[in-house]
C-alpha cells in the first residue's frame, strides 16, 4: 500500500493538519475515512498497533497517547513510509511529552520548543482566513491559547462561525476553510496590538522566553489565558518589569511588619509571601533560565542586606520550608538535607533522634539560605547545583 500523492509537510505545520491534507490529497473525504483504512492496514503490518492511530483527528497528536505513545510513534513512522516522506519530518510536527516541568505543570515539546501542556487549545482552533487562502494548512502556533492574531497579516484570528455561532475547529469539521455547518468563515475583527506582540513572539525564535511567563502570570493574577483581555494585561505588566512585581513584594513585606503577631524567627515565610517561590518555578525556560525567580532572589538578597542580623529577629529571619530553600538554592531537597547535616544550614528547632525533615517543614532561616545562595557562583549553562558530594 502506498499513497498516490506524496504530501510533503510544512516545517511549522500541525500534525493534525498534515494528516488531513494527506487524506484530502489522496481523494479521501477526510482524515476519519483514511484512519479507518489505516487502522486495518496497521494491524496487518504489526498486531501491536491496533488502535495506535485514533479515528478522531483531535486525538492523533503523540502527547494524547500517554502510555501507548511508543505505538503512536511507530504508527506515524509507517504512515510516513506510505507517504514516501522522511519519518523524522513527520514526527517533528507532533507535540510529545517532556520530562521538563514548569513548576508543577506538565510540559510538551515540539522540535526545540518546550511549552506547558495547558497552553495548547483543546476545544477549538481559530484560523487566519488570509493565511488559508494563500496556503491551505494549519501552523502549529494557531493551537496555542495566547496566539490570537496572525503575525503575518496583522488580523485577529477567526474563532467563531457567524452562521451557527459554534467555535471553529478544523479537527472536527475536517476542513480548513469551512465550518462544520458548511459555512465559510470570514474575518472582520480589529487588530489588538497586545495580541500581535504575543503572536509575533510565539511564532519567532523568542517563543521559549515567554511560554513560562504566560502561565505564571495567569496563575498569580488568577486569569484565564483564553480571555480576550489577557494578552493586554500581560504586555502591560511586563512592560514595566520588574517594578510592578517588586511593588507587590514590598506590599507583602510592609503588611507583615504591620500585622506581626509572632517573632519573625518563628513565622513561616509562606504566611507572609504565600506561594511566591513555588509559583515562580512556572516561569522557567527549558534551558533553566527564570527571570521571575531571578527577581525573587534579587529582592530577598536586598531584604536580607537591609535587615542585618540583630538582637531582635527581623523579617529576614523568616522560616523557609525545605522545598522553597531548594528552589532558592537551585538544588534538590536532598542537597538541602545534606547542607543541614554538614552544618551549612541551621535548623530552627532541635531535631528528635532519627527525625526526618519533610519538604514542607518550615525549619530554615531565610537569612542563611540567601547568604548561602550568594556564597556560590552561578553556573553557565544553568544546572541544578550540587553543594555537597553524594554519599
Amino acid at each position: 500500500m502506498h499513497f498516490l500523492v506524496q504530501t510533503k509537510p510544512y516545517a511549522d505545520e500541525a500534525i493534525e493538519s498534515y494528516l488531513l491534507r494527506l487524506a484530502r490529497d489522496n481523494s479521501y473525504d477526510g482524515y476519519s475515512e483514511l484512519a479507518d483504512i489505516l487502522w486495518q492496514w496497521l494491524v496487518e503490518q504489526d498486531h501491536e498497533l491496533e488502535g495506535a492511530l485514533p479515528l478522531e483527528l483531535s486525538k492523533v497528536d503523540v502527547y494524547h497517547a500517554r502510555q501507548a505513545s511508543s505505538f503512536r510513534i511507530r504508527a506515524l513512522k509507517l504512515v510516513a513510509q506510505l507517504a514516501d516522506v522522511n519519518a523524522g519530518d513527520i514526527l517533528a510536527l507532533a507535540w510529545r511529552r517532556s520530562n521538563f516541568k514548569f513548576g508543577n505543570l506538565a510540559a510538551v515539546s515540539r522540535s526545540e520548543l518546550t511549552i506547558p501542556l495547558e497552553l495548547l487549545r483543546t476545544n477549538n482552533i481559530p484560523v487566519c482566513i488570509e493565511c488559508l487562502e494563500e496556503s491551505s494548512y494549519i501552523p502549529f502556533y494557531w493551537h496555542l491559547k495566547p496566539y490570537k492574531t496572525c503575525h503575518k497579516h496583522k488580523t485577529q484570528l477567526t474563532s467563531q462561525c457567524r452562521e451557527c455561532h459554534n467555535l471553529i475547529d478544523y479537527r472536527a469539521s475536517e476542513a480548513f476553510l469551512e465550518c462544520g455547518c458548511g459555512y465559510k468563515p470570514t474575518s472582520s475583527e480589529q487588530l489588538n496590538d497586545a495580541d500581535f506582540k504575543i503572536a509575533f513572539a510565539l511564532a519567532s525564535s523568542n517563543s521559549q522566553k515567554i511560554v513560562g511567563l504566560i502561565p505564571w502570570f495567569a496563575k498569580v493574577k488568577q486569569l484565564d489565558v483564553s480571555d480576550a483581555d489577557f494578552n493586554r494585561a500581560f504586555v502591560d505588566y511586563f512592560s514595566t518589569w520588574p517594578d510592578g512585581f517588586t511593588a507587590e513584594l514590598d506590599l507583602l513585606t510592609n503588611n507583615a511588619r504591620l500585622k506581626q503577631l509572632n517573632p519573625f524567627n518563628k513565622t513561616k515565610f509562606n504566611s507572609v509571601y504565600g506561594r511566591v517561590i513555588r509559583d515562580g518555578q512556572i516561569a522557567a525556560t527549558s534551558n533553566r533560565k527564570n527571570k521571575v525567580l531571578d527577581e525573587i532572589i534579587n529582592y530577598f538578597v536586598e531584604l536580607v542586606g537591609s535587615n542585618p542580623k540583630a538582637k531582635h529577629p527581623n523579617i529576614a529571619d523568616l522560616l523557609l520550608c525545605t522545598f522553597d530553600a531548594a528552589v532558592l538554592l537551585n538544588t534538590t531537597t536532598e542537597q538541602v538535607y545534606r547542607l543541614h547535616q554538614e552544618g551549612f544550614l541551621n535548623c530552627a528547632y532541635p531535631q528528635k533522634k532519627h527525625e526526618q525533615l519533610r519538604a514542607d517543614s518550615h525549619v530554615f532561616y531565610l537569612r542563611q539560605v540567601i547568604e548561602l545562595q550568594q556564597a556560590f557562583a552561578a553556573e553557565k549553562p544553568q544546572t541544578k547545583k550540587q553543594f555537597i558530594a553524594p554519599w
